[in-house]
């Protein structure tokens, strides 16, 4: 029997059970992904209540992983801001979820380009890349 075959309330639905599905698939991404090599990206948008906006994600033989969407509205939308979330994912990527991340790709705004410079600079090792779907025009 499901546990909310009887109707579940907006609390227990939103709190315990999702709680628990969260684990669940975070448990099943962790498993496809330890020791593998992955390149992660990030892009900004607005949406439709003009909120900013950064998802993040990895890709790992082929298949892409999503991470997080982070609300940056009351943010400076700055190199250094998204260098912060850059770094703060490369740090779950590599130490929770135990992936070797080669690259890093973001689209080639002037913000983030100056975040990849800065990125290089602290850790040499990774590779930065401009999104090759932002270089063309689809017109």
């Amino acid at each position: 029997m499901s546990p909310c075959s009887t109707a579940c309330q907006r609390e227990e639905v939103s709190g315990r059970i999702l709680t628990e599905e969260v684990n669940k698939v975070l448990g099943e991404m962790k498993t496809r992904v330890e020791n593998c090599y992955a390149t992660g990206q990030c892009n900004g948008w607005k949406n439709v209540n003009k909120t900013s906006l950064i998802g993040t994600m990895i890709n790992v033989e082929y298949k892409p992983y999503l991470m997080n969407t982070i609300n940056i509205s009351a943010l400076p939308k700055t190199a250094e801001e998204l260098l912060k979330i850059v770094k703060d994912k490369i740090r779950y990527v590599t130490e929770i979820l135990k992936v070797s991340l080669v690259a890093w790709c973001t689209n080639a705004s002037g913000e983030s380009a100056k975040m990849q410079c800065l990125l290089v600079k602290e850790m040499p090792w990774i590779v930065v890349v401009d999104c090759w779907a932002h270089q063309v025009n689809f017109d």
